[in-house]
Parts: C-alpha cells; structure tokens; sequence
C-alpha cells in the first residue's frame, strides 16, 4: 500500500577559520517516478537555490550558494512525499535507456572473476529474467551484512566479491556487476529508508537498491541487503515495499552546474566546495514522519 510520507533534509555549515568565502552547496532532491511523487516542498534557507538536474542519469538536485561565516549556519528542507510499491518501471526512455547502465563504473568495473561467477551462476538460465534471478539469489546467499572493519560502504563491487561482506552498497554492487557482466543492465538507486516500527523520528542513514532490465519484463527491482536480513528472498525480488524514499540513481555522478572535484561515488549526502575546492566542514541529519 502507498505511504505519505513528511521528510526534513538538514544540512549544517560549521564555522570556518575564514568568513565570505565563496560556498556552493549541493544538495540531492527527491526523484519522481512511478513510484513516487513530490506533494510539497518548503526551503527554510534564505541562500540562493534553484533546482537543476544533471544530463546523464537525470538525477535533480538543489544548488545553492553562499557564504562561509565564523558561526554555524543551517539550512533545511522539507517534503511531503507520497511512495508507492514498487513493481518495476516499464519504460527504457531517456533517462532509464539500459544501454546507460552497462559499462562499468569506477567502483564496479566488469572484472575477470566476477564474470566467470556470472557465466557459472546463470549457465541453466533459459531467458534473461531467470538470469536477473539467479544471480539475485547468488548475492543474497554470498554476501553477510556486516560492517565491521574497513573497506565496506564505497560499493567496491571487486572488494564485495572477494570479502562476500558490506553494507548495502556492497551488495548491490556486487548485484550490478554480475549482471553487466552478462551484458544485462544494472541500475544503482539510493534513497532513505522509513522505519516500519515507528511512525516518526530521525533516520541515521541512507538505503540502497537496485534494479536489473529484462527487455520483456522492463526494470526488475531487487533489494538484496533486506532479503538477507528479513530472510524473505522472494519479497524482494520484482517488487519493494514503499517504506523508502528515492533521492538519485547510478554512480559516478557529475552534479549540475558541474562541480570542480571529482565525480561523485553517489549521491545521497550533500556535497559542497569553497572556493572551487572540496569543502567538508558540513555535517547532516534527516528526519521523518508518517502521515
């Protein structure tokens, strides 16, 4: 069933050692598609801000700019979202063309072992669908949530293929790769997760997912870190709850208006630079309530 959702984007600037530099901020805005619709939006920030969206995965995203200052400044925004179940998106048009999620990426390149799992993995598959399904199951049998450690959470598809362990980005990583490795199309998607034991609260971190294209079927929407953990692989596999929100897709992301540092990894925290410089001096929270 489809949720409404309030959900509060807070963004803290820290104190600087110098004041009126100039600061652009980024900031990811929710998608919409089939599953999900932007009811309202409210900026609480007196800084300059426009909505923009970059050319290659379509992703949206506020940009702002201001000014560093020797006290701490925040800025907040706020949305009202209405999510429904997601079965999978049918369409291969502009944005969701498979051909833009078949080659590799920086963190999940199509590398020599992940494509001989893949060839061993999907070898009594008759048809692509089964193939998406085979190595689904193989990702969620292999892989342990776990984040103890180093090296989990920068969806290293290579790294999650020789540890078998990681967060979320892990696992679907490691999902795409084997995929593309079959020359199927696997697309990243990250958002945030709502707690289904509470109806408000402050959400800690970010969820991600991911989605494989059958040229019958259209986008197949998988969730393996939740299979693993809840134990019910088929639940989430074709279709996911709608006790998540959507911020962005793919990897590798140049922002709009092009950001001077290096692509992004993803994109679901704020990204800000000073002075055409990479800025880390933010910090963010986000909160949540059912309505």
């Amino acid at each position: 069933m489809p949720h409404v959702y309030e959900f509060t984007y807070e963004v803290t600037i820290e104190p600087a050692q110098k004041e009126n530099q100039p600061l652009s901020l980024w900031v990811p805005y929710p998608v919409e598609d089939e599953s999900q619709k932007i009811l309202s939006f409210k900026s609480l920030s007196s800084w300059p801000q426009k909505v923009t969206q970059e050319k290659k995965y379509g992703n949206r995203m506020l940009y702002l700019q201001g000014k560093t200052k020797k006290k701490t400044q925040t800025l907040t925004f706020q949305y009202k979202i209405k999510r429904f179940p997601d079965r999978g998106i049918k369409s291969n048009k502009n944005f969701l063309d498979p051909a833009l999620y078949k080659g590799p990426d920086q963190w999940v390149p199509i590398f020599p072992e992940i494509k001989t799992l893949a060839k061993e993995q999907t070898k009594k598959a008759s048809n692509t669908h089964e193939k998406i399904r085979a190595l689904y199951d193989y990702t969620v049998q292999i892989m342990t949530y776990d984040k103890s450690g180093k090296g989990w959470g920068n969806g290293d598809a290579v790294w999650a293929c020789s540890t078998k362990r990681g967060n979320c980005t892990d696992f679907h990583s490691l999902f795409i790769a084997l995929n593309r490795s079959e020359n199927i199309p696997g697309r990243f998607e990250i958002g945030f997760p709502m707690p289904v034991d509470q109806k408000e609260g402050e959400i800690l971190g970010y969820h991600c997912w991911a989605s494989a294209y059958d040229h019958q079927k259209g986008w197949i929407p998988v969730d393996a870190t939740e299979a693993k953990k809840t134990g019910k692989i088929e639940k989430y596999f074709g279709a996911l709850p709608s006790n998540r929100i959507q911020f962005s897709q793919g990897r590798d992301i140049v922002l709009s208006p092009k950001q001077k540092g290096k692509p992004l990894n993803y994109f679901i925290y704020p990204y800000a630079e000073v002075s055409g410089k990479t800025y880390t001096g933010i910090t963010k929270k986000f909160y949540f309530k059912k309505l």
